[in-house]
């Protein structure tokens, strides 16, 4: 097609006139089509997944809005959300259109690892549950357990 549109152009020129509307017009659709191909349908795509998602959202899945802010949904009520964010638990409430993305709580992340990795990774989880099972005794069960704030000293 483009030395189709390079010929009638050369031709146009040669004779002094302009280029056939009827070219014009086919280059204008095609350049259209490519757009709407390459840009509009996928943005449109992206677009119905999310919303699909936020629909589906509930308490508990991890937000993150069109801003940037992260948090746990801690209530839904009709077009708005609060999320808890932080570690002192600061809540927030949005819009549902602010949400840029949704991570449920069921979702599993994905990690792309070579076969190597795969090989290998296999090897250590054989290795911790090896060492788990040797570690778990009755005793360390009903051991204080750890705040992460450390032991304290009498």
């Amino acid at each position: 097609m483009i030395h189709f549109v390079l010929d009638a152009a050369e031709g146009a020129t040669a004779t002094g006139g302009a280029m056939d509307p009827i070219i014009i017009t086919g280059m204008f659709v095609f350049l259209v089509l490519i757009w709407y191909f390459a840009a509009w349908r996928p943005n449109k795509k992206k677009e119905k997944e999310l919303n699909a998602k936020i629909e589906k959202m509930r308490v508990g899945d991890t937000v993150v809005t069109i801003g940037g802010l992260v948090g746990k949904v801690a209530n839904i009520k009709g077009d708005e959300v609060t999320i808890m964010t932080s570690a002192a638990n600061t809540l927030v409430t949005f819009k549902k259109n602010a949400i840029g993305s949704v991570i449920s709580r069921d979702a599993k992340p994905v990690e792309e690892t070579s076969e190597e990795d795969k090989k290998k990774s296999g090897k250590m989880v054989l290795k911790k549950k090896e060492k788990e099972e040797k570690e778990e005794t009755p005793a360390e069960d009903t051991a204080k357990e750890d705040n992460g704030l450390g032991e304290i000293k009498e």
